[in-house]
């Protein structure tokens, strides 16, 4: 597939790209294409990569053309570069048209469910919300806009620099993976392997099986109250699923951890510090307000400053 990155307003000389510039926007667009591939696949942007990724991610430089800085690029679709691999009913929505992407396509996929409905969206974590901000480093100045499109096979994509703004509200919102311990009722899923419900005192959460854990190991525990530990993963709009690593017969003291966990969104962290008496935070006047004349330093400290 044939695509057209191009760069308005560049610092480049019309027609040309510094090699170093090229080097952290190949980078970045990799990284970011794997883990919304891998996000797919595995549920996880950073799960252990099932097979080698090199051939499915490779993207080509054909060209550079002139009309401000035209990257001509160029990559296969997974159907002839993707190895096969095991379907999940629960994520079948977001694979049974994976053969028709590309790297490229991921790349442009990832950025719009950021920009435009992240708190709905099942292809977003924290580390590939991580990713997506790294590409900001491709730019030189305010003034450059970055667009991409082919063909007609995907609809395009344009950025601009203060696009990153909304993306790091995000990002900041969602909590880094934790471990965690949960006491409930394990609930079989008849048509997966590996997802899980835990069934607490405050309703059903969504559990999965982590790569070291045997399925068949689950099985015992169908339909009977246990302990589980492993690792807490976020998503965007207050959204979480469960890791497995352990499980076990729940002991006395147990029912402490039989509550659904939590967390809060941005703006909650910042009224629970107001109320615990906290030094004003000046964040709290960005909320519900963004975007706003901020630079991207002062916003960036502004994001710093929440505990």
């Amino acid at each position: 597939m044939k695509y057209e990155l191009k760069i308005e307003h560049a610092e480049d000389a019309d027609g040309s790209i510094d090699l170093s510039r090229l080097s952290i926007l190949s980078e970045s667009l990799r990284k970011i294409a794997e883990g919304a591939l891998l996000l797919r696949i595995k549920g996880l942007s950073k799960a252990k990569k099932p097979f080698n990724l090199t051939e499915a991610l490779k993207v080509t430089l054909t060209g550079v053309e002139k009309g401000s800085t035209i990257l001509s690029l160029d990559s296969e679709k997974f159907e002839k570069t993707l190895p096969a691999f095991q379907t999940d009913l629960f994520r079948l929505q977001h694979q049974k048209d994976l053969p028709e992407k590309t790297p490229i396509s991921l790349f442009v996929e990832s950025f719009k469910e950021a920009l435009e409905n992240p708190d709905k969206s099942e292809l977003l974590d924290k580390p590939l919300l991580r990713n997506l901000l790294s590409f900001k480093k491709s730019f030189l100045n305010d003034n450059e806009v970055f667009s991409i499109k082919n063909e007609g096979s995907i609809e395009g994509l344009t950025l601009l620099k203060s696009d990153f703004k909304k993306i790091q509200i995000t990002e900041t919102e969602i909590p880094s993976p934790e471990p965690v311990v949960v006491n409930g009722r394990i609930e079989e899923l008849k048509y997966s392997t590996q997802k899980v419900k835990i069934l607490t005192e405050e309703g059903l959460v969504d559990a999965f099986l982590s790569e070291d854990f045997n399925p068949q190991d689950i099985i015992p525990w169908w339909g009977k109250n246990a302990t589980v530990t492993g690792i807490m993963h976020y998503k965007p709009g207050k959204r979480f699923s469960i890791e497995i690593e352990r499980i076990f017969e729940q002991e006395s003291g147990d029912d402490f951890f039989s509550k659904r966990p939590k967390h809060e969104n941005l703006e909650e962290q910042i009224n629970r510090q107001i109320a615990e008496g906290k030094d004003l935070n000046p964040l709290k006047f960005i909320v519900g307000t963004w975007p706003g004349e901020e630079s991207d330093e002062e916003f960036d400290a502004l994001l710093k400053s929440l505990d």
